[in-house]
């Protein structure tokens, strides 16, 4: 993901309210990168907790939103579940989110065909999984077909982002290679999802409810699975023997700390008061009006940038037949003043979307000058299109009224506040928007209902822009379009990283300008408070890197 920004220099340890770190690991130093550039000892875009040498030991405890029984593999596209699984999967590649470009982990190697459908991996020696089994190629096979597959004997479905994948063979005793079915320029990237973690043949061969179960997962990560009280708590205990977390880490070897514990804190209003308290060393989901407080008593105030994320959004439903037009979307993308909405719902913590991609996501193009708040254009558009304004000030159209619904988990602190303010912005132009945002019951329903016009929501885009949008089972649109899903293969399709880029760039434009089929909002951030005590960074997922946390005090 290419950076627009320069990193930011590491802060005062006074300093209390702190940017997001985000670790460059750069891959194994001594072995060789073919597919990309990149050299070991990697930077990181700033300081994150107290600074001096790493304090060795001790138990971290991290406030979770809310429980998670399912932790398989594929599933894994959840914050509750990734953070807790990335400590305890590796994963073939990793994100250099500073330079923009994968490097390698687990692969120590590895290399594309120029028709993107055939990609080599060389296996690191010496990795084990946590039952002690070897972590080897004949492993990342069995893996890669569970991933490209799906383990039909467990009922487990194949990962989105793999959907081409076709077969994979061992060769040379340390390789791997996979040939896909069409081409796949973003194969590469989805090889570094926590939703492409590697587990132990052992653990493969269990059903669901056993690859589901955190206690039975055996993974290569720095931690392993100790405890568990349902509902309450994980604990996950360093291995000792961990050697192999990528070159460039700060941390080369075991975590520094003994323990995590992960806990439960559904409670908005308790979560800045957890760490103040000293009851949790991190917690995620800070809302804005506890970030000021927080960071004045002494503690921090971490947020955690989600490049891998699209932007959130209020993806757009055709369902009704209300949003047809694209003139009607169009009208509704530039009737949000999302200036206004970064000054009063927001916080510094959240940028404004400029696309559907982050802004330090590879590629990003930056459409926001095309964004800006035009209520009066919006109104003519609306015109164009045939809604006219009627008495009570909505608009209409034979006989129908432009009412639209928003739907939405509670997962997001802002997402009511910040669709309530729109619900005002877009009376000004004549519609009504019935806001039902952070209502989890009616969200059960609406998910998969073409008729509610808006899903507020962001989704994990490691397999790009495709994977999200394009089948007709894709939650954000429930609509699979013929004109984006050409495109979307010709991206896929593309040999050169220029092509590429232009065609990720026609992409964005489409979804976001022309379709206009994603209403963007903010830049995807995880905002965690932290005691002031507690070193961690985080991975371009927003995950805790919990291998190379520390904390002053045990």
């Amino acid at each position: 993901m290419d950076t627009n920004a320069a990193p930011t220099p590491p802060t005062s340890a006074k300093t209390k309210r702190r940017p997001l770190r985000l670790l460059t690991l750069m891959g194994v130093a001594a072995l060789a990168l073919s597919a990309c550039g990149g050299t070991a000892g990697g930077t990181s875009a700033s300081q994150a907790g107290p600074e001096g040498n790493p304090v060795q030991g001790g138990t971290f405890v991290f406030a979770e939103v809310t429980p998670i029984n399912n932790f398989q593999t594929q599933a894994a596209r959840f914050y509750e579940k990734a953070n807790v699984l990335n400590s305890v999967l590796d994963r073939l590649t990793y994100f250099d989110a500073r330079k923009g470009e994968l490097v390698p982990w687990i692969a120590s190697k590895f290399t594309a065909s120029e028709d993107q459908t055939k990609f080599t991996f060389t296996i690191r020696p010496g990795v084990s999984f946590s039952d002690g089994t070897p972590l080897d190629a004949k492993a990342v096979q069995a893996n890669l077909d569970a991933l490209g597959k799906g383990v039909e004997s467990a009922k487990i479905q194949p990962n989105v982002d793999f959907s081409a994948y076709k077969s994979s063979q061992v060769i040379g005793g340390d390789q791997v290679e996979v040939t896909l079915s069409s081409p796949d320029a973003n194969f590469l990237r989805a090889t570094s999802s926590v939703t492409a973690g590697l587990v132990s043949p052992t653990t493969l061969a269990l059903d669901n409810a056993g690859q589901s179960a955190i206690a039975k997962i055996s993974g290569s990560g720095p931690f392993a699975f100790e405890s568990e009280k349902a509902d309450e708590e994980i604990v996950l205990a360093k291995r000792a023997d961990y050697a192999w977390a990528p070159a460039g880490a700060p941390n080369q070897g075991a975590a520094y700390l003994d323990k995590v514990v992960v806990k439960y804190l559904p409670e908005v209003a308790h979560r800045a008061g957890a760490v103040q308290t000293g009851q949790v060393d991190l917690v995620r989901g800070l809302q804005p009006a506890d970030e000021t407080t927080l960071a004045g008593s002494g503690n921090q105030v971490l947020p955690a940038k989600g490049i891998d994320l699209t932007s959130n959004m209020a993806a757009v439903r055709i369902g009704s037949g209300k949003l047809a037009d694209a003139k009607v979307r169009q009208a509704l993308q530039l009737g949000i003043d999302r200036q206004t909405l970064k000054d009063t719902v927001l916080s510094d913590s959240y940028e404004l979307a400029g696309s559907i991609l982050n802004r330090e996501a590879p590629d990003f193009v930056d459409l926001s000058a095309e964004l800006a708040y035009n209520p009066e254009k919006s109104k003519s558009l609306l015109e164009e299109a045939g809604w006219a304004v009627g008495a009570d000030g909505i608009r209409a159209k034979n006989g129908q009224k432009l009412e639209v619904t928003v739907t939405s988990s509670n997962n997001s602190v802002v997402i009511k506040p910040a669709f309530e303010l729109i619900e005002q912005q877009w009376r000004k132009i004549g519609v009504k928007l019935i806001n039902r945002a952070a209502d989890n019951t009616f969200l059960a329903t609406a998910m998969k209902e073409p008729n509610v016009e808006f899903f507020g929501t962001r989704q994990f885009a490691y397999g790009g822009l495709g994977p999200v949008f394009g089948p007709a089972t894709n939650t954000q649109t429930l609509n699979s379009d013929q004109q984006l899903n050409e495109l979307f293969a010709k991206e896929r399709a593309a040999t050169t990283d220029a092509q590429h880029k232009e065609l990720v760039a026609e992409e964005q434009r489409k979804l976001v300008v022309d379709e206009a089929l994603s209403l963007v909002l903010w830049d995807e951030v995880q905002v965690y408070g932290a005691n002031g005590k507690a070193h961690v960074d985080f991975t371009s997922g927003t995950a805790p890197i919990f291998q190379g946390a520390w904390k002053t005090g045990k």
